[in-house]
């Protein structure tokens, strides 16, 4: 509480050199591991707390560290997750329907950069909206707070629980991924008749850490999503789709099966859920807008502004957005093929000014409802993705209407490829904003309660936007050359099974299709929607919540998801349920607040450890251009020792979190 104090009278140093230093080196470690994560699950993990725990690790080696200085590094650097998120979720749709093949990087970096600037900026206005509203409960933004004031009073960072981590997970992910020693996942298929029938397990520190972290009722929402995709929708789907039985082996039949038709299964269900998050969070948001409203026009203006009410000028902000307006317009008529559709140059004008307009108009109402979401159930509760999926319809629909308002039908495959593309990246800048607001509003919580300097976060906000615009860009197309993206090879001969899901991306690429090509099994996302809605019924009739509180988003996910990266996120989440369990029965709650914070520093050490691995093995990778390229066993070693490698692996890994947490809990 001193320091808390000392902060708000201004006494205590914020805005360092080393702060900046620190600040750009955690950004571009938990961007990278994080843009990984979004290509392999579709999900991202905090980096608010370990980049917080980290920073208090280095800054303790200076004299007079604070707790402001902490506070503005894991600022910048979950600014960069944000932005890793924006660009990772969308922009690999461009490569899912063949309009891009390869990521260039200005390109990228623009669209990261406008998307991330343009959050700062729309979210900058809300804060005193936002972090004086007791409605909000801002649960990220209050855990973050607390291990920045606990951690600020007690001379024991712990950091080595997140290097231990960290180690842990980069040394399995190279015997696993780089030396082939330890196999990835196995699975197991037969045909019985016509239905497929089958089973699949990873092997994973990512994603068991990556479990850990979501919990034990998220994990099981996404296996339940699972054994409905793979384990019941496969085999009845299988009955329809003969061919792949009859021309391919049963292993092969499941994939390709799964990419061509099953994918539109997940695709159905996550849009319903999507949807039906996004309902019944809208009465709340607007019963919270209306509220703050009425408060914020009550207040009389202060004469004088405190330092922990100091936003960056309004000037400022509104001389920037003009700015980021003119750098939208020329990239857009830059990058947009406009005259290969058919329009005339008066007409490309008034084009790219609706897509400038649209980018600031829907991108700060979509970063004032995230921003609320944010406040209400938290970051990654938050159903950013049904907004996204907005953005991209309403787009889609838009740009449809003006070519067939101005352009003679029926259209050629290259002008709908461009005009899907243009949807996309307009969707991806959107998309940029949406997740930055998402995530800084937190942030502006945390210096909120711990007394920071307002445009002091705002500047670092604006610092890890950038840095992660500069490096994000290269490992898309690192990861992209080793293992391709939802089925999208950059070779020939490469393994499908290998590639990248891409969830999210592939979701934007479907329904953008959806809209102006109209060659979607629209059958099959009907079937995703009508088993989404068969969940939600029973679980309002059977009243499920009393036993467990399922994630309706995650069951969704887990139906899109491949099996062998669920079971891993499932073993993760069940790891975390009996440490709760445990500690829970024999010791008191200040233990089991320390057994979290540990356990989470682990697991979050596990994922970006073996994420990070992963973007430097990506190098020599791409090098050879081969993913065996250090590979030192023989051609069939995986199909037994290696498995039976990657089993014992997995539970070692599992018993060592577990003990380590249960002896740590205790003081020893």
């Amino acid at each position: 509480m001193q320091h808390q104090e000392l902060a708000r009278d201004g006494i205590i140093a914020e805005l360092t050199c080393r702060v900046v230093v620190i600040a750009v080196v955690l950004t571009v470690l938990l961007a990278l591991s994080n843009a990984y994560l979004a290509l392999k699950l579709g999900i991202l993990t905090s980096a608010s707390i370990p980049a917080a725990i980290l920073s208090m690790g280095i800054l303790q080696f200076f004299k007079n560290s604070t707790i402001l200085e902490n506070n503005a590094v894991q600022t910048a650097a979950s600014a960069g997750e944000a932005v890793a998120g924006g660009i990772v979720y969308t922009i690999p749709a461009l490569i899912i329907i063949g309009y891009w093949f390869h990521f260039d990087y200005v390109t990228n970096f623009l669209i990261a950069a406008c998307g991330g600037i343009l959050g700062v900026l729309f979210s900058i206005p809300l804060r005193k909206i936002l972090v004086h509203d007791n409605s909000l409960r801002f649960p990220e933004g209050r855990a973050i707070a607390e291990v920045l004031q606990s951690q600020s009073s007690a001379k024991n960072v712990r950091v080595r629980e997140l290097v231990l981590g960290g180690i842990v997970g980069a040394l399995l992910e190279l015997l696993q991924v780089g030396f082939k020693v330890l196999s990835s996942q196995v699975t197991y298929w037969f045909a019985i008749q016509r239905s497929l029938f089958g089973f699949g397990m990873g092997f994973s520190a990512t994603m068991i850490g990556a479990g850990y972290l979501i919990g034990y009722e998220i994990a099981v929402s996404l296996l339940l999503g699972a054994v409905i995709s793979w384990l019941i929708a496969l085999p009845i789907a299988s009955q329809f789709y003969p061919e792949f039985i009859q021309q391919h082996s049963t292993a092969d039949a499941a994939i390709l099966l799964w990419n061509s038709e099953m994918r539109y299964f997940g695709i159905g269900a996550m849009l319903c859920a999507g949807v039906w998050t996004f309902i019944k969070l809208i009465r709340p948001l607007l019963r919270n807008m209306r509220h703050a409203l009425r408060f914020v026009g009550a207040q009389q203006a202060p004469i004088q502004v405190s330092r922990v009410e100091q936003d960056l000028p309004i000037t400022f902000i509104g001389i920037s957005i003009l700015l980021m307006a003119i750098v939208l317009f020329l990239f857009f008529q830059h990058l947009f093929p406009l005259a290969q559709l058919g329009f005339a140059e008066g007409e490309i004008t008034v084009i790219l000014l609706v897509a400038v307009a649209y980018v600031l108009i829907v991108g700060c109402l979509f970063s004032v409802i995230t921003a609320y979401f944010s406040g209400m159930v938290g970051v990654t509760a938050s159903p950013g993705s049904s907004v996204v999926i907005a953005g991209i319809l309403f787009a889609a629909w838009l740009l449809l209407w003006m070519m067939n308002t101005h352009l003679v039908s029926p259209f050629t495959h290259s002008q709908l490829q461009i005009a899907e593309a243009i949807t996309i990246i307009i969707g991806s800048i959107v998309t940029g904003s949406a997740a930055i607001a998402n995530d800084n509003t937190q942030d502006l919580k945390v210096g909120h309660l711990v007394g920071a300097t307002p445009w002091k976060q705002q500047v670092m906000l604006l610092l890890g936007v950038i840095v992660a615009a500069l490096v994000i860009p290269p490992v898309m197309q690192l990861l992209f050359n080793v293992y391709g993206i939802a089925g999208v090879m950059p070779r020939s001969g490469m393994d499908v099974a290998l590639s990248l899901p891409a969830p999210t991306a592939a979701l934007l690429a479907a329904v953008t299709q959806a809209v102006f090509q109209h060659q979607m099994p629209w059958l099959m996302m009907l079937m995703g929607v009508v088993v989404t809605s068969i969940i939600l019924l029973l679980n309002y009739v059977l009243n499920l919540q009393k036993f467990m509180r399922l994630s309706i988003l995650g069951v969704a996910m887990g139906m899109y998801l491949p099996i062998t990266s669920t079971v891993p996120l499932f073993v993760g989440g069940l790891v975390a349920w009996f440490i709760d369990k445990r500690l829970h029965k024999k010791f008191s709650i200040n233990v089991m607040m320390q057994r979290k914070q540990i356990g989470t520093l682990i697991a979050c050490g596990l994922v970006a450890g073996s994420a990070l691995m992963d973007v430097v093995l990506a190098i020599p990778f791409s090098i050879f251009h081969s993913p065996d390229a250090l590979c030192l066993v023989g051609m069939h070693w995986n199909n037994t020792y290696g498995v039976m490698l990657s089993i014992v692996s997995t539970v070692l890994l599992a018993s060592w979190l577990y003990h380590w947490c249960s002896r740590r809990a205790v003081g020893m």
